[in-house]
């Protein structure tokens, strides 16, 4: 096992990490992208964008683009390479601001996280559909993983954390 640092909230960091990934000429067969935020205060990342919109999204949009051509190579006729991203039941609450991806207008911590997972649901089924038309050997899913217990819930209203607190072993995973 070997780790090689990634900030997802940071464009230089993810161009360096996948030149050194590179560097090391490995086949790639897995890509999960499963990195995030949520609800958290308004803040940008070190390139100017809305956090939930920079980490959740854009950060793995350029990480798999990125490794698109290495995932192909990787991928052949009995064993597909595979991206998987990790979305959000919440994506079905978002609504996607072409005129505002930043959140800039009236910034809502619940809007920003719903609006970055609906826009990598959008972007997996994009893609999904642009290797199948052109016959690629990788393929491209986004999963709702439930309700986990982790540290995403830190930015909740006090009330919610103690309600998590008292009915987590029951409820989460």
């Amino acid at each position: 096992v070997e780790f090689l640092y990634c900030d997802l909230a940071s464009m230089k960091s993810i161009r360096q990490f996948v030149q050194q990934f590179r560097a090391k000429n490995c086949p790639l067969h897995v890509l999960v992208n499963n990195a995030g935020v949520m609800l958290v205060p308004e803040k940008k990342t070190e390139d100017g964008f809305e956090e939930h919109f920079g980490l959740n999204y854009l950060g793995h949009f350029l990480l798999t683009n990125l490794l698109l051509d290495t995932l192909k190579q990787s991928g052949t006729h009995s064993h597909n390479a595979r991206i998987i991203t990790v979305s959000s039941a919440t994506h079905y609450v978002g609504k996607l601001h072409l005129n505002d991806l930043q959140s800039r207008c009236s910034y809502s911590p619940h809007g920003a996280y719903a609006q970055s997972k609906l826009a990598l649901v959008l972007f997996t089924y994009r893609l999904q559909h642009l290797l199948t038309a052109n016959g690629s050997h990788v393929t491209a899913n986004v999963v709702d993983p439930g309700v986990v217990n982790t540290e995403l819930y830190k930015h909740v209203f006090w009330v919610v954390k103690v309600v998590k607190w008292m009915t987590a072993w029951l409820f989460f995973k």
